[in-house]
């Protein structure tokens, strides 16, 4: 019996829409992914937002840094193009969602763990997601939102990628 693959569509589809943007994450569902990989990293002002770069040079055209800007100029910078967690986690609907802390220390993820939706995986569905190799952590933003962390390669506390916003079997039945 063949194991089943899961398409996981790495910043979303960055050949049809810019990479970790709402119409990224979109089209890449559209097309076919079983789940997104999306990048967050923090504003000063502790607002998560989609990013893989410390700075808004490759994919904005302006070299400032994000952990320097309030969530306010950012969207006034690229128009508000640069999503929030919660926007992307809302886009995504009921698909699997990971996301990647790059650069990311405590409080940071604390930030981007409170806006994630009550709905997690399992210890064991976690596992799963990443072939039983990697460490997983539960934690808790406030009453009524949880998200459970897993990582391949050690980030901040061990974890470097956090499986969120989605329940159930790992991959498709």
């Amino acid at each position: 019996m063949s194991k089943p693959v899961t398409a996981v569509a790495h910043r979303g589809d960055p050949y049809r829409a810019r990479e970790n943007t709402l119409s990224s994450i979109r089209s890449a569902l559209e097309r076919g992914a079983d789940a997104v990989e999306i990048d967050v990293r923090v504003t000063r002002d502790g607002v998560p937002v989609l990013l893989h770069d410390a700075t808004l040079d490759r994919l904005w055209g302006h070299d400032l840094r994000l952990d320097r800007l309030t969530h306010q100029e950012l969207t006034e910078l690229t128009a508000g193009g640069v999503p929030t967690l919660r926007e992307a986690l809302l886009a995504a609907g009921a698909h699997r969602v990971m996301v990647d802390l790059p650069g990311l220390s405590p409080p940071s993820p604390i930030a981007a763990i409170r806006t994630v939706p009550a709905r997690t995986p399992s210890p064991r569905s976690a596992r799963r997601w990443n072939g039983g190799r990697t460490r997983s952590r539960s934690m808790s933003g406030s009453p009524g939102t949880g998200c459970r962390s897993c990582c391949t390669t050690p980030r901040w506390t061990g974890c470097g990628v956090m499986t969120c916003g989605w329940t159930g079997s790992p991959t498709r039945s």
